[in-house]
């Protein structure tokens, strides 16, 4: 074989040799950072009326710097995906499943802010993040549960619980950041649209005219 030639295969089979590096474990090393949003909620047609003061969640889950794990081609664990840089997953689901319950009619309020402390309430939401997990192989899927209370504003007696769930998986297809994103955002959208449907039910709603 010419010198060339020669030459030419070695670049060939090193070019290879990076290209499989690459796939097998560089795309999973340190942290990703993701977005976390939601899809345009259903529109809840029989809605509820009442002020409700939301209280910023709890982050239960064992790992609270993490949402989700990246493997290598052979399924190890060589990174995590974490929120945007100074971004608390709690305040983020906070803000959220408090416009699930706006979308259910109430008028919402987060605790802290300044309308909060100018209306009468009618009950106190709060929430405990329990798992909001992402992982991949082959697939790619997330989990989501968060377990939500409804307090009496006056005594904190619990008035209704509720243990919301959801989940979502798709196809892999290179791992990039895009493809996390989507499925955070639909599993997400699933728990918050449940949430909604909840919080505009007669059962949630006859606790508070208790």
């Amino acid at each position: 074989m010419p010198q060339k030639s020669r030459y030419q295969h070695a670049l060939r089979g090193l070019a290879l040799v990076i290209l499989l590096a690459i796939f097998v474990g560089g795309c999973a090393i340190g942290t990703t950072r993701v977005q976390i949003n939601h899809e345009p909620l259903d529109r809840v047609e029989n809605k509820k009326t009442g002020n409700i003061l939301v209280k910023e969640f709890v982050d239960k889950r064992q790992d609270t710097q993490h949402i989700g794990n990246k493997r290598n081609g052979f399924g190890m664990v060589l990174g995590s995906i974490g929120t945007e840089e100074g971004v608390k997953l709690e305040t983020l689901l906070t803000r959220y499943f408090a416009e699930a319950i706006r979308e259910a009619g109430y008028n919402t309020y987060i605790q802290g802010t300044q309308q909060a402390g100018q209306v009468k309430i009618d009950a106190i939401v709060d929430g405990e993040i329990v798992e909001f997990w992402l992982d991949l192989y082959m697939k790619v899927w997330h989990n989501t549960e968060v377990k939500l209370r409804a307090l009496n504003p006056e005594s904190q007696a619990v008035l209704w619980e509720k243990d919301l769930k959801s989940d979502q998986s798709n196809l892999l297809w290179i791992g990039a950041t895009e493809e996390f994103e989507k499925v955070i955002r639909e599993s997400l959208t699933k728990a918050l649209n449940q949430a909604a449907k909840e919080f505009a039910s007669d059962e949630f709603y006859g606790t508070l005219k208790k």
